[in-house]
């Protein structure tokens, strides 16, 4: 007996060659999905990544510099003290935060040094915080009263 294009054995053959075929089509799908999801995700991720460090660099900029605490007042007494309450005597340079708690109307807190020229921070007739960023380079600084010169106080910068 021969077999012919649409006997049993030709039909069952052709039969479980088109499942084959099928049955394929359906991983190539999941295949192809898989990789757009991970293409999205890949996407999303490097998207939030820049947009935290972004924050992040903005946050860092106010947020982590030194800290520094200056007082003026109410009596002839001036101070300058880090984050820790010590008295400033050396700092190394770069940018810092400074607050300045001025006690008194009849003072004023002065900074003067290397690229700060007589900068005023709190003016007289003045009485609260004031705070400021201020770059500090090498060299000596004074910080002082312009009404009351004999109030003053120094540090340096290395």
């Amino acid at each position: 007996m021969t077999q012919n294009a649409t006997g049993p054995r030709f039909l069952a053959e052709r039969q479980r060659r088109m499942l084959a075929s099928t049955n394929s089509l359906p991983f190539v799908r999941k295949r192809c999905d898989m990789r757009l999801r991970l293409a999205a995700l890949v996407a999303v991720l490097g998207t939030a990544a820049a947009l935290v460090s972004v924050g992040v660099a903005a946050t860092m900029t106010a947020t982590s510099l030194p800290k520094l605490h200056g007082t003026i007042g109410p009596g002839f007494t001036i101070s300058l003290k880090d984050a820790r309450g010590k008295a400033v005597k050396t700092l190394k340079h770069g940018k810092y935060r400074l607050t300045v708690q001025d006690k008194s109307n009849i003072h004023n807190f002065t900074l003067n040094g290397p690229g700060i020229k007589n900068k005023m921070i709190s003016g007289t007739g003045f009485v609260g915080p004031k705070t400021v960023t201020v770059t500090l380079k090498a060299g000596k600084y004074r910080y002082y009263c312009t009404v009351h010169p004999f109030v003053s106080k120094t540090f340096r910068v290395t």
